[in-house]
């Protein structure tokens, strides 16, 4: 029986490292990081981090409390949680959510439209636009700014909510 047992559980253990091995996680309180995504997905996760993603990234995932990330480019910018920072070069797609988080970021440019999403109350949202894009607005008292690149259209806008400011900059 220990032998079977043996050739359960090492398998098991070597693909739990490989499915973390997917993402470069950041997971704690108050860590000062740069970080070289190379070509991977980056988690930041907790409250409080202060992390520079230099390179082309993956999926960037921001979720925690009052972090501060920067990054150069990615696949897709997801923040969620509360009073997070998030300013970078391009991304395809953005997604934020829950409350008072402030993103910063180049959006689209790829073969599809980029999409941009914005749920939760509060999120401060600044886009410069480099190709066709596809905002969608819910919840309460988002602010939602942009201006287009050159040659970039006006982009699709939907919104649902209350107090929601979806506007071009002067």
């Amino acid at each position: 029986m220990p032998r079977l047992l043996h050739l359960i559980v090492v398998p098991a253990l070597a693909y739990s490292g490989l499915a973390q091995a997917d993402e470069l996680t950041i997971e704690g309180s108050g860590i000062s990081r740069d970080i070289d995504c190379q070509g991977q997905d980056v988690g930041v996760y907790g409250a409080e981090n202060e992390i520079a993603v230099t390179g082309r990234c993956g999926r960037i995932t921001v979720h925690g409390v009052k972090h501060k990330v920067s990054f150069e480019t990615g696949t897709a910018l997801s923040v969620s949680g509360a009073d997070n920072t998030v300013t970078g070069g391009r991304v395809q797609d953005v997604n934020v959510s829950v409350a008072d988080n402030i993103v910063s970021t180049t959006l689209g440019g790829g073969a599809a439209p980029g999409k941009f999403e914005a749920s939760g109350a509060h999120n401060r949202v600044s886009l410069v636009l480099a190709g066709p894009t596809q905002l969608k607005v819910d919840g309460v008292g988002h602010v939602v700014e942009w201006v287009r690149s050159d040659g970039a259209p006006n982009p699709q806008i939907t919104a649902s909510g209350a107090q929601n400011v979806i506007k071009k900059k002067p």
